[in-house]
């Protein structure tokens, strides 16, 4: 058990706040994903609002700001959508809108990986980012979306809380490693899957102070358990990079039941994860 799944406890608790006993400077996970990768017109397809959950909306400067999620926030990998409109519904498109997730606990502030939002038009705004723990009550504001606008050299900036949970299941877990020190991995596999394979994506990003720079330099090996039987199952293939952070392997799921996925990291040839890695999903 590692530092960001005790948080329930106290001992995390004052692990976590050794870990985090510096102030918070904002900075992305990675470069512009738009400029690093490039993008095609489905990239940048609008949201149907009706698709969303909406997490928290305040109006500032005349300005109405909506915040959704492709779910109810837990401490995990999520996608945001950021929506403006002015006081009478026109939308309003800003090319110099930027936004990010900070974590504040009183005196001590964090952030997690994040990606530059990309602006899908008509006021919409898409990106995906990390709660790399749930809100801890009676501890500071805890998570907030930064909306940052500049206008004649000048930025505002505007914190709106957005309240994160903790996963029922875990998806985002971190390991000690031999070469980058802690690092985060979000597995983006649903909790609940039917039988057979499936494609299975990650998201790894190292912890460098308050940075969240990107990992491509891995191999994801993957094994699947079923408790129940102590049985595993053929047909399961590494997760391999695909640019940016992100790894995509092939997962087998052979009979109903509650399975684990468990994870290694490697590096030249060798393991790399000093901490167990294991995720659960339920079959049906």
């Amino acid at each position: 058990m590692n530092l960001y799944s005790r948080i329930g406890t106290v001992g995390g608790v004052i692990l976590l706040l050794l870990a985090f006993s510096v102030a918070f400077s904002t900075s992305s996970c990675t470069a512009d994903h738009s400029e690093k990768n490039g993008k095609n017109a489905t990239d940048f397809i609008l949201p149907k609002e009706s698709d969303l959950v909406r997490i928290a909306d305040t109006v500032w400067d005349v300005t109405s700001y909506t915040v959704y999620a492709d779910a109810k926030l837990n401490n995990k990998y999520h996608t945001i959508y950021l929506r403006l409109r002015d006081t009478s519904g026109i939308p309003i498109n800003d090319k110099s809108l930027d936004f990010y997730p900070e974590m504040s606990m009183g005196r001590m502030k964090h952030g997690g990986p994040f990606e530059h939002p990309v602006a899908l038009g008509e006021g919409w705004y898409r990106g995906p980012m990390v709660f790399i723990m749930a809100d801890i009550p009676q501890m500071g504001k805890g998570w907030q979306l930064h909306t940052i606008r500049s206008h004649n050299r000048i930025k505002d900036t505007l914190a709106i809380k957005i309240p994160v949970t903790a996963a029922a299941t875990m998806r985002t877990m971190s390991s000690g490693t031999r070469d980058d020190s802690r690092v985060f991995i979000s597995c983006l596999l649903p909790d609940s899957v039917k039988q057979g394979k499936h494609p299975i994506r990650f998201l790894m990003n190292k912890m460098d102070g308050h940075h969240f720079p990107v990992l491509d330099h891995y191999v994801i090996k993957l094994k699947t358990n079923r408790p129940a039987t102590e049985t595993g199952s053929s047909e399961n293939f590494a997760a391999e990079s695909t640019g940016n952070g992100y790894y995509e392997g092939t997962v087998n799921f052979s009979m109903p039941g509650r399975w684990e996925v468990i994870v290694e990291l490697w590096k030249e040839d060798k393991k790399s994860n000093q901490d167990d890695i294991k995720y659960l999903v339920q079959v049906t």
